[in-house]
């Protein structure tokens, strides 16, 4: 069952390297327009910048569920 209130085509920010699996998600923004970010622990650029569906990231890393009320305005950021 898909946690999150937002549609499952909500647009998201999402780094390369967790798209590619090559880096686990360890910071995740719920931005005040509503948009989401789940990013890696490194620098990013813009050209590490994608944009997918939300489903399309719990897809990923179906633990960002535990983050699926975080309200607007708010970041988790998650030490490796």
């Amino acid at each position: 069952m898909f946690p999150f209130d937002d549609d499952p085509r909500t647009a998201c920010i999402v780094c390369n390297h967790v798209l590619n699996k090559e880096e686990a998600i360890t910071y995740i923004t719920h931005d005040e327009d509503g948009m989401w970010q789940f990013l890696c622990d490194k620098e990013h650029s813009m050209d590490d910048a994608r944009i997918v569906s939300l489903e399309e990231v719990y897809a990923l890393g179906p633990s960002i569920g535990e983050v699926a009320d975080m309200p607007c305005g708010c970041f988790f950021n998650k030490k490796k």
